[in-house]
């Protein structure tokens, strides 16, 4: 009798101290102060995954700050987490470099590409933000003038383009960089202290998220 009422009393003080800790979390993250949920959910690239997705402009120097700490999350995200780069167009000079972005996607160079971008604009101050300076860069990676050229302005990135402008509306996205989660969640950055802080706030809703998807 003893035992099962000392096991009892466990249950309940296990019970109680997730509940203290799920209350905690609310506390720190709360929404309306730190994220935000979208009216209208949008649709995600894999349902079966929980998405994140960043949006950025390779000409921000906040975008550039926050890459290493982007980059160190990468290393130790969940594999049901699925990660999205989405280049925005609503800041003067976006469209030459988002269309950048999906020519590398379509060669096969995005990883290869996305950080030598931006230390090119912020690093060594390479004024990228035109056709043919964008042309001239992509040479060092094996992409001729000509191919660039016919990438850049070929449907596919075209359409990837059109797509990720759209995107950006329907998240309702004003700045960058701005984090998404599971078409559901904007992260409110303008209320958080940094980027380490930004990406606590990401983790806690991917967990939200896949406690959902485990149903």
């Amino acid at each position: 009798m003893l035992k099962s009422l000392s096991g009892f009393v466990a249950a309940l003080g296990l019970a109680a101290a997730m509940t203290a800790c799920a209350e905690t979390e609310h506390a720190k993250f709360a929404e309306g102060t730190h994220y935000q949920i979208l009216e209208a959910p949008v649709a995600v690239a894999d349902p079966s995954k929980v998405e994140v997705r960043e949006f950025f402009f390779y000409g921000c120097p906040h975008c550039y700050d926050a890459e290493p700490i982007v980059a160190d999350w990468l290393t130790t995200k969940p594999d049901n987490v699925d990660f999205v780069r989405t280049p925005v167009l609503f800041i003067k000079g976006g469209e030459p470099l988002a269309r950048a972005f999906y020519v590398a996607e379509a060669k096969g160079l995005g990883e290869k590409i996305h950080k030598p971008l931006f230390d090119a604009i912020h690093k060594h101050r390479e004024p990228l933000f035109t056709v043919p300076a964008l042309a001239t860069f992509f040479k060092k990676y094996g992409v001729s003038n000509d191919e660039f050229n016919e990438l850049y302005s070929s449907f596919g990135v075209s359409v990837k383009t059109r797509q990720a402008d759209s995107l950006s509306r329907e998240y309702k996205i004003t700045g960058v960089p701005a984090f998404a989660v599971n078409g559901k969640y904007v992260i409110l950055r303008k209320n958080l202290k940094n980027d380490v802080e930004t990406f606590e706030v990401i983790d806690y809703l991917v967990a939200k998220e896949q406690a959902l998807l485990a149903k």
